[in-house]
């Protein structure tokens, strides 16, 4: 029985929960299969501020705390546009090095990273952070595009995978320690300032 072409099988065998991700996506057929390149897609709503959950894609520290996979990672990571970073991820007796450049800066609503996985390949790929406010929080998506072989793919789910449920605790424990004023709160508040309610003060007698 013939084999599905690869692109089939990962449509199919790699979609979780969207609302977790990351899924694994091809480019759309085309007559120049050696051209076809694989993207990843990630979208996660987190407790938190759209500054905080920008800052932690721009510091150090950051990075240092929750982009890393069994082992903690090293990070140089510079905030402005074409600053470059360089990452080293151990993972058992393997670095992993990641170098490259910030070329679009817009906080806190958008980053545009070039990424190089030296151990793996010599083609660049791009990474893509759009933030957005939600009702319920902060919406991040993560869109990694122009992957080129299916087994740097197979590693950037591994990564993207453990590394977004890093950053969700990160972002938790920074929450806890810095607790900002409830949402909902400040829904009521606008509410009743926008429906003519008032709250009562001391009433003066004539």
């Amino acid at each position: 029985m013939p084999q599905q072409p690869f692109e089939s099988r990962l449509s199919t065998a790699t979609t979780p929960d969207p609302g977790h991700g990351p899924v694994l996506q091809c480019s759309p057929p085309s007559a120049d299969t050696a051209g076809q390149r694989l993207r990843i897609q990630a979208r996660r709503v987190f407790e938190a501020s759209r500054e905080d959950v920008f800052a932690a894609w721009t510091t150090r520290i950051a990075w240092d705390s929750w982009m890393r996979l069994r082992a903690r990672s090293r990070a140089s990571v510079a905030a402005y546009p074409g600053a470059a970073f360089r990452l080293e991820l151990a993972e058992g007796p393997t670095i992993h090095v990641v170098t490259g450049v910030f070329v679009e800066f817009h906080a806190p609503d958008h980053l545009r990273l070039v990424w190089q996985h030296h151990n793996a390949s010599d083609d660049a790929s791009t990474i893509d952070v759009a933030i957005r406010s939600r009702l319920d929080g902060t919406e991040l998506t993560v869109t990694h595009t122009d992957i080129g072989s299916r087994r740097e793919a197979a590693w950037l789910m591994r990564l993207w995978t453990t590394v977004l449920r890093r950053l969700e605790s990160y972002l938790a424990i920074r929450e806890a320690r810095h607790p900002q004023r409830p949402r909902l709160a400040l829904r009521l508040v606008g509410a009743g300032v926008a429906s003519g309610r008032v709250a009562p003060g001391p009433s003066s007698r004539a």
